[in-house]
Formats: structure tokens, sequence, C-alpha cells
């Protein structure tokens, strides 16, 4: 399922709302079947730079903190905040927008298999 996806990132113009000084916000973008989702990424050059695999869990992750939890148990058990519950939620239903359920847990796997 990998391989189907295009996936391409590029540094913001601005850089804020950094989780540290040593991260660099990127804007990036997946791109599968004619439609396309750009989110934002950070990651601390120094050990890594954007990649699908890397972005994909994130996204994953995300995704699965607005599907597997109500907004109550969403704050209790991360400390979030309606604004970050919105977000994963955005996140979940780009993800169920591009892919069908089939692939999304066919990426799980093919990421889970490369060991993240």
């Amino acid at each position: 399922m990998l391989n189907k996806i295009k996936f391409s990132y590029k540094e913001a113009d601005k850089q804020v709302g950094l989780f540290t000084p040593s991260h660099t916000l990127f804007k990036c973008k997946i791109k599968v079947d004619g439609l396309q989702y750009t989110f934002n990424y950070q990651c601390n050059t120094a050990h890594e730079e954007p990649n699908l695999m890397s972005c994909l869990n994130c996204l994953l992750l995300d995704a699965s903190c607005y599907e597997d939890y109500s907004l109550d148990e969403f704050i209790a058990e991360f400390d979030g905040t309606v604004k970050t519950y919105k977000a994963c939620k955005k996140t979940s239903k780009a993800l169920n927008r591009l892919f069908s359920t089939e692939e999304i847990e066919e990426i799980y796997k093919e990421i889970e298999e490369e060991g993240f």
C-alpha cells in the first residue's frame, strides 16, 4: 500500500509553535489516487528528515486518539484540550477520505513491520 502513496515536504515559511527550539516545522503532503492531504509535521532534523513512514505513523496515532476516545476520555488520558481533540478528528476524517478501512489496516501492518 505504501508504494501507492506519493509524499513530499518543504520547510514551513513560519517556524511557530515548535515542540522545542531544535525542531523544524514542515508542510507535508500525501497523495493517493488523485486525492491529497496537507499537514504540519515537526521533527529535529539533526536526527531525521520528514519521511512517509514517520508521518503516516503520527497521523494514524492522532486519528486513533479521536476514534478510540471520547472528548472527556481524551482530556483525562492525555491531558489534552478540545482544540487538540478537534485536530485529531480532522486527521481522522482526512485519512478516512484518502483510504478505505482495509487500506488503513494494511498501512498499519506495513508501518509495524518497519519497526514503528
